[in-house]
């Protein structure tokens, strides 16, 4: 199965179970999301303004508090695991908002009380309003504009909507209300923020990237004459951008990723290239058919990570977000 058809493969219940394992074990920092507040929290990415690097994402995930501590993987292979599963649950999320919405379900957890089965949505909701709180200033504007989108959200997932559910003691069938209107909640936020990154991209505007220190750079021009981002001082073209070049000045250089390839999209092809930054990293540059490249200045953990960064980009943002200028001297058909 090829890297871009196992990332978006929804996860098996088998996978889910050995997720949830995990975010509840020992090896987690004790604020780590439990799965279902993964769940709304990746939603709220998915669904909201602007991307979020995979990085930044992973370190909320771990440590919802603070965002700084990480796991204890027992191997290099567990973290590969756990991170892949992880990446494969946004991209699922991702996907069934953008072409099948009307499919879109939060992963809630339950209980049942008196012969009944109560969906928790405590969690969902505060991993939901997470991802909010982490870029608040803009989602202001929707809070306000449409505050009945939000207001399950707000009562089950913060502080003081807790304090007004205490007091108000909802029946059962109220708190179910709420439970079932999340997902259509979920839909039009999606729907408008979707409609906001299109007129976004028309205008020719790059959407704000969340944990990304520096803008996306891009060479306009075939010929990628600009320093390498791998930090060695070099050309880009006279470096990672020249694999003949590069090894045979240092056999190190470039270390391919088997999930390098070529992706077709609205009869448009580009290749998404990922090869080893010699730090232990990935980085990541999609270059279309006239040479230019788009490439993100930082590099990403696993070579997984990297692809999935790659293809969310793309699908959220169309392909046409990773085409530069096309030569005068070039007729496309």
């Amino acid at each position: 199965m090829k890297g871009s058809a196992l990332l978006a493969y929804p996860l098996t219940e088998t996978e889910i179970a050995q997720l949830d394992d995990f975010l509840i074990s020992d090896s987690v920092p004790e604020e780590a999301m439990d799965l279902s507040m993964m769940d709304g929290f990746i939603t709220a990415l998915a669904s909201g303004p602007n991307l979020m690097m995979p990085s930044s994402m992973l370190r909320w995930i771990w440590d919802s508090e603070h965002g700084k501590d990480v796991p204890t993987f027992a191997n290099a292979a567990e973290a590969a695991s756990i991170t892949t599963l992880i990446m494969r649950h946004w991209n699922d999320i991702n996907e069934t908002l953008n072409r099948a919405p009307a499919e879109y379900e939060p992963l809630l957890l339950e209980r049942k009380a008196d012969g009944r089965t109560i969906q928790i949505i405590n969690s969902w909701c505060s991993g939901y309003y997470k991802g909010i709180a982490v870029d608040r200033d803009t989602w202001n504007p929707l809070l306000a504009r449409q505050p009945e989108w939000f207001t399950a959200i707000m009562l089950y997932g913060t502080k003081g909507g807790w304090d007004e559910l205490e007091r108000r003691q909802d029946i059962i069938e109220q708190h179910q209300a709420f439970a079932d209107s999340l997902a259509s909640s979920v839909r039009n936020i999606h729907r408008y923020w979707l409609e906001q990154r299109r007129l976004q991209i028309a205008r020719g505007e790059i959407p704000t990237v969340i944990g990304q220190s520096e803008p996306i750079r891009r060479a306009p021009k075939v010929g990628r004459n600009v320093s390498c981002p791998c930090g060695s001082g070099k050309k880009y073209k006279r470096c990672h951008g020249a694999a003949e070049d590069a090894v045979a000045e240092d056999n190190r250089y470039p270390v391919h990723s088997p999930l390098s390839q070529r992706l077709s999209r609205d009869g448009t092809t580009v290749d998404i290239q990922i090869y080893d930054d010699g730090k232990n990293g990935w980085l990541l540059e999609v270059v279309d058919e006239f040479g230019n490249s788009t490439v993100w200045n930082e590099s990403f953990p696993t070579d997984n990570i990297a692809l999935a960064e790659a293809l969310n980009t793309i699908d959220t943002e169309g392909i046409a977000s990773v085409i530069g200028s096309v030569p005068t001297t070039t007729i496309r058909h």
